[in-house]
């Protein structure tokens, strides 16, 4: 009887080894091909505030009397190129 609890141990532990040892070990990541000219341009992304869009908000809520106070104020991505 006590036989059991260590066979049922042994068992998970080597499904667990194997689940491990059949993982892909390959990333998914493809590296950027290497640029050997300097005059290539590199894109860079950034996250900036939208304050366009933060304006148009503030101004309707103005006309009808309303304040606004930006707890998470949008943001939106840029792409900036840098040479």
């Amino acid at each position: 009887m006590k036989a059991i609890p260590a066979v049922a141990v042994l068992s998970m532990l080597s499904i667990g080894l194997l689940g491990c040892s059949s993982a892909d070990t390959r990333s998914s990541y493809a590296a950027p091909a290497a640029v050997g000219s300097e005059t290539a341009a590199v894109t860079e992304s950034r996250t900036v505030l939208n304050t366009r869009y933060m304006e148009e908000v503030e101004k309707l809520a103005r006309q009808q009397g309303v304040r606004v106070h930006w707890v998470n104020p949008p943001v939106k991505r840029v792409s900036i190129v840098s040479r």
